[in-house]
């Protein structure tokens, strides 16, 4: 007779102890890890939105981070990795930007496109995100040098390459030419 072991549980502090020993990024999806396989090019984009976040933001209101551990949901045991997470200074206890895990959650978060999503994994943390009050979320495509922003109030929009996104009301003063964040064609 055979039996089934049942599957490991992890929690948030198993994710970072063996980020850190497997050199991978990982989503903590109810309990269970998940690697997040990050190409060149849309850390390449994450960070040209980090930094220009950063540069619009940075230190009076705001900060920006790439690839930060996030737990922000109503579910225990539950993390994501988005590629860019902001959060404006009054959402911290302190003001600061914290040492370890973002535990707030973000005003705006932005996953960019690499070859390995599925549609109903973006699908999933769209839901989750939005669910979460994470007022913008961003879905950036770069095969097809696009930004779609999803905000909670239901609305949405497709920004092309020669867009700009302005006059965001989470994003005060905040503007981005859509094909700035791209490698060169």
């Amino acid at each position: 007779m055979s039996t089934l072991t049942p599957p490991t549980r992890y929690s948030p502090d198993d994710v970072e102890r063996l980020s850190e020993r497997d050199g991978k990024h990982y989503e903590l999806i109810d309990g269970e890890l998940r690697e997040k396989i990050v190409g060149t090019k849309a850390l390449f984009i994450a960070v040209r939105i980090c930094e220009r976040l950063n540069a619009a933001y940075y230190p009076a209101r705001g900060f920006a981070v790439v690839e930060a551990m996030t737990y922000c949901f109503d579910r225990p045991n539950h993390g994501r990795k988005p590629d860019v997470a902001f959060v404006s200074h009054q959402r911290l206890p302190d003001g600061r930007v914290p040492d370890g895990d973002l535990r707030v959650t973000p005003d705006l978060v932005v996953e960019v496109l690499s070859p390995g999503n599925s549609g109903v994994e973006l699908q999933d943390k769209l839901d989750e995100y939005l669910a979460a009050g994470i007022g913008i979320v961003w879905i950036v495509n770069p095969d097809r040098r696009t930004i779609r922003v999803y905000r909670s109030d239901g609305t949405t929009r497709l920004f092309r390459e020669a867009d700009t996104i302005a006059d965001e009301a989470l994003l005060p003063g905040f503007s981005l030419r859509v094909g700035d964040v791209f490698p060169q064609a």
